[in-house]
């Protein structure tokens, strides 16, 4: 068989290159599509492009479009995320903490108290935690519409005293805007931390969205909680005072949380790191590092379908209602 030749091989190469680089140009021009669409004040890159491409008397095609590529990209990363005059009602107020010791003092902690969805009386409230008193954490995992790949995830802190501390990062949308996965790639939506009550947000899923959520007890001591919690509140107060964006997939609901469980476990293995991509797994990943209080050979399966909650839940002592019915079955005598 006759051996390639130095120059037979740098033409291969070089032909498989081309081939690949324009292969790669129809999906960073539909990337740059969606951003000149959901921010129109970019339309000045497809202008540029062409003039650039008449200047060049309509050669060099494939350059012009990977330097216009390479001009949506430069203007995606200086693009500050949004300050629109005002947010929807769920995301008006961001909380804000005051730390004296172990006292925690929350201002602007979400309380709705809701008829639906759609129909609630806006309700915030400053709120007093003793943080000496924190006790465990709870992981929640919410599905909708029977997706098992997507879901939102939100964590509960718990007090000695029954106070149970929701936090919930969530798409802040601005007055007049509908979310969107799409529109979520290009800064169109604030990323907010939502801290509330269990009956705001985990009732608003369960009882009038009517989404299934699982709550999860953690495997985790006090001192690791309340690490975790600080952690969280870090997050929230950078998040606001950087005006940070939501991002579909680099920065989303679960963003922050595989944060700052990397931050307490940081030997946990590099693909933890994808999870947010597909969060559906955050939660299978967790229980078979030991991070979930499971019972002794209990399956993965088993152990989702007994932390499952179901739909509209009693609203009074809603917190111990949701427990109990997580709580595993008493064994036989």
């Amino acid at each position: 068989m006759k051996k390639a030749t130095l120059s037979e091989i740098y033409t291969c190469c070089r032909t498989a290159g081309r081939w690949l680089r324009r292969l790669l140009l129809l999906p960073a021009l539909l990337w740059s599509a969606g951003l000149w669409y959901y921010q129109p004040v970019s339309l000045f890159i497809p202008i540029i492009t062409i003039i650039l491409w008449l200047l060049l008397h309509r050669r060099r095609t494939e350059l012009t479009l990977w330097c216009s590529v390479l001009l949506s990209v430069i203007f995606y990363l200086i693009l500050p995320g949004p300050q629109p005059q005002a947010w929807q009602t769920p995301w008006a107020k961001a909380p804000r903490f005051e730390l004296n010791g172990d006292r925690l003092t929350i201002h602007n902690l979400r309380d709705f108290h809701y008829r639906s969805e759609n129909d609630f009386d806006p309700i915030w409230r400053t709120e007093h935690y003793d943080l000496s008193t924190l006790i465990g954490a709870d992981f929640a995992e919410c599905h909708w519409d029977g997706m098992e790949a997507i879901c939102h995830t939100m964590m509960s802190f718990a007090f000695a005293d029954g106070k149970h501390l929701v936090i919930s990062a969530e798409t802040r949308l601005p007055e007049g805007e509908a979310q969107s996965a799409i529109g979520g790639l290009y800064k169109r939506y604030g990323l907010l931390y939502v801290f509330g009550t269990e009956e705001d947000i985990f009732a608003l899923r369960t009882n009038f969205r009517h989404e299934d959520l699982l709550l999860i007890p953690m495997k985790i001591k006090p001192q690791g909680a309340r690490n975790m919690l600080m952690h969280f509140i870090e997050q929230a107060q950078q998040t606001e005072e950087q005006h940070t964006a939501y991002n579909t997939v680099a920065n989303n609901c679960s963003s922050g949380v595989m944060r700052t469980f990397r931050h307490l476990a940081p030997n946990m293995p590099r693909y933890y790191d994808l999870a947010p991509i597909h969060n559906g797994s955050i939660s299978r990943i967790l229980f078979h590092h030991g991070a979930f209080h499971s019972l002794p050979h209990e399956s993965y399966e088993d152990f989702r379908t007994r932390s499952y909650l179901g739909y509209d839940l009693p609203s009074d002592d809603f917190s111990s209602v949701i427990r109990s019915r997580i709580a595993p079955a008493p064994s036989a005598p």
